[in-house]
């Protein structure tokens, strides 16, 4: 089989369990439900993309974070909210859906100036950490697409605390941040070319994996 394009989420599930990544996206055996976490998630990346689209206010129980909207506002360039991304797989950029996408992703807020190179801005509703492969792909994007651009700055937004987590990349990185994701690349095109996917054991096959039919699969402690 010709390896689906991936995404950073997808990636790290087929790291995750192979098995579950082949269930949830090749043979779409199973269908995750979203869980409260999941859809409060979409509530504020869509409360967000409206409130730098056009001005709506931000609903109830979001109002914090208009102080950093105004942030964001406030940096130099031009913004793209919910930006869709690709790359084929010489690593060159193309339509999200074209026949030859490799790659493709979503930034969540984007700004590019001459001046001051490019902002790139990921909100989290998660519990914040320090891995930054996510902001490092969006990065590669973002010095393919602007030529010209020699640094960008990525962040992550974590709404539960309204704090960020910074970093920069130069156009000299992308060697090494491409190194980062080529082992696990190869791994991902050989299963496809074999079609085959290894269970991988972890506490997650306790309740938190949807593939009820693996081998490892035990129901949640309550």
């Amino acid at each position: 089989m010709k390896p689906k394009a991936w995404s950073f989420s997808a990636l790290d599930t087929f790291k995750t369990c192979p098995r579950q990544y082949e269930a949830k996206y090749v043979s779409k055996s199973v269908q995750e439900e979203k869980s409260e976490q999941m859809l409060w998630g979409e509530r504020v990346h869509k409360a967000f993309e409206l409130r730098q689209l056009d001005g709506t206010p931000l609903p109830a129980g979001l109002e914090q974070h208009e102080e950093y909207m105004q942030k964001l506002e406030a940096l130099p360039g031009i913004h793209n909210v919910e930006q869709k991304i690709a790359l084929n797989a010489k690593r060159e950029p193309t339509h999200f859906f074209a026949p030859d996408v490799w790659f493709r992703g979503i930034i969540d807020y984007i700004k590019v100036t001459p001046d001051e190179g490019a902002y790139v801005v990921d909100y989290k509703t998660g519990k914040p950490h320090q891995k930054m492969d996510q902001l490092s792909l969006f990065a590669i994007h973002t010095f393919a697409l602007y030529p010209d651009t020699d640094l960008v700055h990525v962040r992550f937004y974590w709404t539960q605390t309204s704090t960020e987590t910074r970093w920069a990349y130069r156009r000299e990185d992308i060697p090494s941040m491409w190194a980062k994701f080529i082992p696990d690349l190869k791994q991902y095109a050989q299963a496809f070319k074999t079609d085959t996917w290894q269970p991988r054991q972890s506490g997650l096959c306790n309740g938190w994996c949807p593939v009820k039919d693996c081998e490892f699969w035990k129901p949640r402690r309550k």
